[in-house]
């Protein structure tokens, strides 16, 4: 797995990406999400930068995969953590975290994988209590 600085624009790219691809394919109204979150505006992701790590992500999860064969990768809880974990700002992690609602939200779909990679993330940078009505304050609103 690559290896990127706290709070760089690639581990801000790398978790954008995994929000885009856990459910297993990109949308483009993903992609549009992203691009127009207004929690982001501030944090500086040039589209190079984003297009390189998620290549690298997707390279090292499929390095990473038990059982190619099977279409599937599923990511470690243990390695999820530790890639939310390069996100220590706190006010980074607020205006990441809600980049990402707005991404999982963007295609009309919650899958459950998506679901999964925000509660953590609310667990990871806000505290176990506050994960779960965290995100369905961001879902209804």
């Amino acid at each position: 797995m690559h290896t990127y600085s706290a709070n760089s624009p690639e581990a801000i790219s790398r978790i954008l990406a995994l929000t885009m691809i856990v459910d297993g394919h990109v949308s483009p109204s993903e992609v549009h999400a992203m691009h127009h979150a207004s929690s982001l505006q501030q944090v500086e992701v040039h589209d190079d930068t984003f297009d390189r790590t998620l290549r690298e992500l997707c390279e090292d999860l499929l390095d990473e995969a038990a059982n190619r064969r099977a279409g599937m990768v599923e990511i470690d809880p243990a390695l999820m953590d530790h890639l939310l974990m390069e996100i220590r700002d706190p006010l980074l992690q607020i205006r990441l975290w809600r980049a990402m609602v707005d991404i999982i939200q963007a295609d009309g779909f919650l899958d459950g994988r998506e679901t999964t990679l925000v509660r953590r993330a609310a667990r990871a940078w806000f505290g176990e209590e506050s994960a779960e009505d965290a995100f369905t304050t961001a879902v209804l609103a």
